[in-house]
């Protein structure tokens, strides 16, 4: 793993455009998790999609996790002072948030695809216990997925300097065999999913817009599986889209910049996916329209479903 391409990174441009954004969705993704991880804990009752948004929740709170030691690396300029297995550890948790994020809005998506097209179907009256045993079953996969990388990981002197680097797993530009498997298994994994929430969304539109006077409930999956896509095209698909082009030419400094400017993008859904939750959680969705009502600035129609629960 030490043996790294000898590009010169444009370190000081990107370090310049991932410290504030990497801020902002720290400031922004944590309050919006941690009051979803409340509201599930405590106010919703669970079920199969619960616990599909619970797993969303952890992962988002995993890479959250490891942003603030991403961001002190960046204003120390890139020089990594911790040990270098909590560089693989961070490195690793962050990455685990990639796929699991994936993995699990693909799973909200095929969730709502079959609950409108198809509501008998026997996945969409699966009990909590089936729901945990799916995402147990997708945990694993994530983790060792993204676990070859963490453990090959070697920390590197910058050149003409004593700071050390604690490269990131997207790196494209690695030349080994090793990196270059996972860049086309993690290729596969961003496409196949955006492949199937797109085929969800179509689907689900296609239905809906032949239905005269739909119910809102079915206008609201709409909009949460356009906000699927919209994820995807925002988040995952541009660092595997400037990657493949690094691959090709591996020094180009402009490609470098807005490889490492996609990271910010991909670290962005921890900060979005509370929209997410507001789509499929009435009860995350009526207590921010109560919070709002309270303080005189809406005038939010609550949910027919928390109010009889109360």
């Amino acid at each position: 793993m030490s043996n790294i391409t000898s590009c010169t990174e444009p370190q000081t441009l990107v370090s310049s455009i991932l410290k504030p954004i990497l801020i902002v969705e720290f400031i922004f993704g944590l309050p919006g998790n941690v009051f979803a991880l409340w509201i599930l804990f405590f106010k919703s009752p669970w079920k199969a999609c619960n616990v599909y948004l619970f797993c969303l929740v952890i992962s988002d709170l995993l890479l959250l996790t490891g942003l603030p030691f991403h961001i002190d690396y960046l204003f120390r300029g890139e020089d990594w002072i911790f040990a270098e297995s909590f560089c693989c550890l961070i490195l690793y948790i962050i990455s685990v948030n990639h796929s699991a994020s994936m993995a699990f809005m693909s799973i909200l998506a095929v969730d709502r695809f079959l609950r409108i097209l198809h509501p008998h179907h026997r996945i969409c009256r699966m009990s909590v216990r089936q729901a945990m045993m799916l995402v147990s079953m997708v945990w694993i996969g994530v983790l060792l997925l993204r676990l070859s990388p963490a453990l090959n990981l070697v920390l590197t002197p910058q050149k003409n300097s004593s700071n050390l680097i604690c490269h990131s797993f997207f790196s494209w530009t690695w030349p080994s065999v090793q990196m270059k498997i996972y860049n086309s298994v993690q290729l596969i994994e961003v496409l196949l999913a955006f492949a199937l929430v797109v085929f969800c969304f179509v689907r689900v539109f296609s239905h809906v817009h032949s239905r005269q006077g739909a119910h809102r409930r079915l206008k609201r999956a709409v909009r949460l599986l356009l906000f699927l896509v919209i994820m995807f095209v925002l988040c995952f698909l541009p660092t595997v889209t400037f990657g493949i082009f690094l691959q090709v030419f591996p020094c180009s400094e402009f490609l470098m910049v807005c490889f490492h400017a996609s990271l910010a993008l991909t670290y962005m859904n921890s900060a979005l996916d509370p929209v997410i939750y507001c789509h499929i959680n009435a009860w995350y969705r009526d207590t921010l329209k109560g919070t709002t009502n309270s303080l005189g600035l809406t005038k939010f129609k609550m949910s027919a479903k928390t109010n009889r629960k109360c």
